[in-house]
């Protein structure tokens, strides 16, 4: 804790000549706004009800001749509050229901302990617990050297770039965020962000430190962050043991008529040291993204991505090659590989650790109220190993042949504010999975989901 407090106040040093990245709260639809007026206070109340029926086949394993099929329907609730006490002055409350804290969602008719009496007492129960998932303040004016600058603090989301990295955005992290604008078109911020609070006779605690720029303009965009996570005494649950990482990020955008172009860079640095104090490994990882996006018609968008991440083999040069991820567990790319299963760097919803892919993407809006989705994926692991040496057991493998997925979403428009949508993927699994199966050809993998939300 100590070291933290001191690694604040350092930052507000700092913080001139810091590039940041900045975190982001949800938006609240304008025509959905209910706003209740006090003097000059201004009360915005919202949320959404979200109900989802969801089936998978072969995403654990990739064998058919073991049970793996899942079908059921879950729930959600959400309710935020926005209070504007002035210009300068806001604050921000969003309340989740879940099932607990490996759950963001309630499924149906899954419950331990049942409230209904009679013969048959299966039922009757309440529904989910909430949980704050964001809770904030901020505060902004005329600031350093008479530049708009401010400050927010509180648990909120924080995502860096395209996501490749650092994409906590589901539950959200405890931060401290000092911002500034010294043009129209630079932000800069610097965050602080306590990842865990561990056992004071132990000092296992885990910050990070981040900063970003982004200059943008009408047709040019570019930004940039470093991030450095000190992790103390308790990396990856073994006592003792210490992770220094540190990712750079570079980021650029351009459009040209209609066309738009993307690109995106990380790598990363740092060492992790045993509990004697010596060295047992350096990170090395990498990753990168190459995008395309046309419009070929005002409702009709393509895209071709290619997208990098770094592997690892099974070597003993005590360098930590896999792309190192930090991110929500929930779908960032791909509906089956990048949610459901395990990636080839043998972690689930770990982004594009050992994995290299090729994405064909549309977004074609077919009617007034109807809006689909398309993207096709070719799918590879760089290193023929399924795993992370040094830190997780695994195993080489004779293919890095991952598949091709293909996702889809329909949304419907039923009325204002509610929508309905059928999304899924198909993993026409390729011989990497043969890591899963034993030596056996792998059976395909699927996911679809349909799910209707009211949004208020």
């Amino acid at each position: 804790m100590k070291r933290f407090l001191v690694s604040v106040i350092g930052a507000a040093f700092f913080f001139a000549f810091a590039a940041s990245a900045f975190a982001i709260h949800a938006e609240i639809p304008a025509d959905t706004q209910a706003v209740v007026a006090k003097s000059q206070i201004q009360i915005t109340l919202g949320g959404d009800i979200r109900s989802r029926g969801r089936v998978e086949q072969n995403t654990d394993d990739f064998n058919s001749d073991k049970a793996d099929h899942k079908t059921f329907y879950d729930s959600r609730v959400r309710l935020h509050l926005g209070a504007k006490i002035t210009p300068n002055t806001e604050g921000f409350i969003e309340v989740e229901a879940g099932n607990g804290p490996d759950e963001w969602n309630y499924k149906w008719g899954n419950e331990d302990i049942n409230q209904g009496t009679g013969f048959y007492n299966e039922g009757e129960r309440a529904r989910g617990q909430f949980s704050i998932i964001q809770a904030w303040i901020q505060y902004k004016g005329k600031g350093l050297l008479g530049i708009p600058a401010g400050v927010k603090v509180g648990h909120m989301p924080i995502v860096l770039g395209n996501k490749l990295f650092f994409a906590h955005y589901l539950f959200g992290d405890d931060a401290l965020v000092f911002f500034a604008d010294p043009t129209k078109e630079l932000h800069t911020s610097l965050l602080t962000i306590k990842l865990r609070e561990g056992n004071v006779k132990q000092n296992d605690d885990s910050n990070a430190y981040m900063g970003i720029f982004d200059y943008r303009t009408k047709n040019f965009g570019v930004s940039g962050d470093v991030t450095y996570i000190d992790d103390q005494n308790y990396f990856l649950g073994i006592n003792g043991r210490d992770a220094h990482l540190w990712n750079f990020g570079l980021r650029g955008d351009a459009k040209i008529s209609g066309l738009r172009v993307r690109g995106d860079v990380e790598a990363q640095a740092g060492r992790v040291i045993d509990a004697a104090g010596n060295e047992e490994a350096q990170f090395r990882g990498y990753a990168f993204l190459g995008g395309l996006d046309y419009n070929i018609h005002p409702a009709v968008k393509l895209s071709l991505d290619y997208v990098y991440g770094s592997g690892d083999d099974n070597d003993s040069d005590k360098k930590i090659g896999t792309f190192v991820t930090a991110l929500s567990n929930t779908q960032i790319t791909t509906y089956v590989y990048s949610r459901f299963a395990v990636n080839a760097a043998n972690r689930k919803a770990a982004g594009v650790a050992n994995t290299q892919y090729v994405k064909l993407g549309a977004d074609a809006k077919l009617a007034k109220n109807l809006r689909a989705l398309l993207g096709i994926y070719w799918l590879r692991a760089v290193k023929n190993y399924f795993g992370a040496p040094y830190l997780i057991p695994g195993q080489a493998t004779d293919s890095k042949d991952i598949g091709i997925e293909v996702d889809w979403k329909f949304t419907y428009h039923i009325d204002r504010n509610l929508q309905y949508w059928v999304e899924g993927g198909y993993l026409f699994a390729g011989d990497f999975w043969k890591v899963k199966t034993g030596g056996k050809d792998p059976d395909n993998a699927y996911g679809i989901r349909h799910g209707i939300m009211l949004s208020f």
